[in-house]
């Protein structure tokens, strides 16, 4: 593999990396749109990208990130990434329509076409044979591995817009997708079924999770407030947790108390929920909006991408032994206080000292010309 085939990592943030152990930070030269851990192996990444490329690196603490496999699945954007239940495939949605399976070393197994009548959006695996899909119109699809290329469950009735996040419960039994349109979605995987629509929250509902050990379902507003509904009563959000300046984008679960949430504002902060606080920023990507927040299988580390063509690691091990006291009055500062311990800052004092050292991300976009994914790459994906 030539230099200029491979994505290359950014020493930018050396000094925090020596103080705090995470894999160096990876550089590409197009906008990678999904990221996904392997579900056992320490720590191997998927990443895709919006010139159709898909790419496997092994992840070590303290080491620059080894690429390890690279294939183009499609000349159109790849919208979504997640490995298999058992992680022996990556499985991506293009924007052609297309799933693609591909395994290791880097093949392209099995393509099923046409799986949706628009783009699809989000993808999510429910076990080993069933996985769920969401598309631009509003669309969502259960598909059983093992009856050939037709979906086993349409539902097409539903929302009015994108489905923008799908997540799975802990018994691998129901799904939950949330829509631009304000409402979320509650289906029986296993029986193929609807269960129930929620009331319109008047705001788009952009990502998903199940907390506190399959009692409390997580959900992120574009308006800001992370809405908490409670187990089998998923018409309408019991608790509302106010705080993010701007949408809620993404969010990564660490424990079953703690998640990490990507803003638009670029910060990656750590909350508690139950009692609801900010714990402080665990991540950076310096104003760029955050648009996928990965956690490892083991919550030692969190991984993030923006429009600034980089996947940065953060340390978040620390956060699984928070204790909040629900007495304690919250602290208002903590939205936006840096934790060192993830290698973001040193501090509060850390927001403010290191405001000079900001990434001009101009130079991220003007550095693209050295590899393979040539300005030809980036036409096919328009």
């Amino acid at each position: 593999m030539s230099d200029s085939d491979s994505d290359f990592s950014d020493n930018s943030e050396a000094n925090d990396d020596e103080k705090v152990s995470r894999p160096k930070q990876i550089r590409g030269v197009a906008d990678f749109v999904d990221l996904s851990f392997h579900p056992s192996t320490t720590y191997t990444l998927a990443t895709a990208n919006m010139n159709g490329y898909v790419r496997l690196y092994n992840c070590v603490p303290g080491e620059e990130c080894e690429q390890l496999a690279k294939v183009r699945v499609s000349k159109k954007p790849c919208r979504s990434l997640s490995f298999s239940f058992d992680g022996e495939d990556v499985l991506i949605l293009t924007k052609d329509r297309t799933m693609h399976f591909v395994s290791a070393p880097p093949n392209v197994t099995r393509r099923i076409e046409e799986t949706h009548r628009s783009a699809p959006y989000c993808l999510s695996v429910i076990d080993k044979n069933l996985l769920a899909t969401g598309d631009d119109d509003g669309t969502v699809k259960v598909w059983d591995l093992r009856k050939g290329k037709d979906a086993v469950m349409t539902s097409e009735d539903k929302f009015e817009d994108y489905v923008s996040d799908i997540a799975v419960d802990d018994k691998r039994r129901l799904i939950f997708a949330v829509c631009g349109d304000g409402t979320m979605a509650t289906f029986n995987a296993r029986q193929r079924k609807f269960i129930v629509h929620s009331q319109n929250e008047e705001s788009d509902l952009l990502c998903a999770k199940v907390i506190k050990n399959n009692n409390k379902v997580l959900v992120g507003s574009a308006d800001g407030p992370i809405l908490l509904y409670n187990w089998n009563e998923f018409a309408a959000p019991s608790d509302r947790f106010p705080g993010h300046p701007g949408p809620v984008d993404c969010i990564a679960k660490v424990s079953e108390d703690v998640v990490c949430t990507g803003s638009a504002d670029g910060l990656i902060r750590a909350v508690h929920l139950l009692p609801n606080r900010f714990l402080g920023v665990v991540g950076d990507h310096h104003g760029l909006p955050v648009e996928k927040v990965r956690a490892t299988h083991d919550g030692k580390f969190i991984a993030s991408c923006s429009h600034d063509n980089l996947i940065k690691f953060w340390s978040v091990d620390h956060l699984k032994s928070v204790e909040v006291c629900p007495r304690e009055k919250a602290i208002k500062q903590k939205r936006t206080e840096k934790m060192s311990k993830s290698g973001v800052g040193h501090g509060r004092m850390a927001f403010f000292s290191d405001l000079n050292n900001d990434i001009d991300t101009s130079t991220y976009i003007n550095s693209s010309s050295s590899s393979d994914e040539s300005d030809s790459d980036l036409d096919d994906a328009s």
